[in-house]
């Protein structure tokens, strides 16, 4: 009882979080990084007590980095870039087409893992300033559907119902901010 309120607890902060950054031009990044602190640790704890291991390895993630930002570690000393994250996600994309061709399905775990993968290399580049904000949300709408089977099947329906709700609002961030932009000024 107390894990699934914790797991409902951290899905509200999150889409509250992911509403607020679709939404605000001009974020403050102590609310920000704060809310997602405070959403992730509540998500890992309810995530390991359904044996969520993906749900559990992406907040945890999350909280990490939401500390080390908080903390003010210069994350952009980390050898991580752009290049490196579409080389890991190319060799995702490779491994989901071969299993999908040799097996005629669709292995959820790996695709659990690859969401794993886009959820957390986007949220560190975003992060440091590496990810322009129109891509992170195209990243978090892949990330948010592509895990659903394996929570799913965790029966993990707190982070079920925020990955819905997160996809649904990465897209109307996707559709504002893709408005925003001008060819032809």
């Amino acid at each position: 009882m107390i894990f699934t309120f914790l797991g409902w607890f951290g899905t509200i902060s999150y889409l509250l979080n992911h509403a607020y950054i679709s939404l605000i031009q001009q974020r403050n990044d102590t609310i920000y990084y704060g809310g997602n602190l405070l959403a992730a640790s509540a998500l890992v704890i309810s995530s390991i007590a359904s044996n969520s291991i993906q749900a559990a390895v992406i907040n945890g993630f999350w909280a990490i980095i939401s500390i080390l930002i908080l903390i003010k570690v210069d994350l952009n000393r980390l050898p991580f870039s752009r290049r490196i994250f579409r080389l890991i996600l190319l060799c995702f994309a490779c491994a989901l087409l071969y299993q999908a061709y040799t097996t005629k399905g669709l292995d959820i775990e790996l695709l659990g893992w690859s969401s794993a993968f886009v959820f957390s290399a986007s949220y560190l580049l975003f992060s440091v300033g590496k990810m322009q904000i129109l891509n992170y949300l195209i990243c978090n709408t892949y990330a948010a559907f592509a895990i659903l089977p394996q929570v799913w099947v965790d029966q993990n329906w707190p982070v079920f119902g925020l990955e819905i709700c997160w996809g649904c609002i990465s897209i109307y961030g996707v559709t504002r901010k893709y408005s925003e932009i001008h060819l032809i000024d």
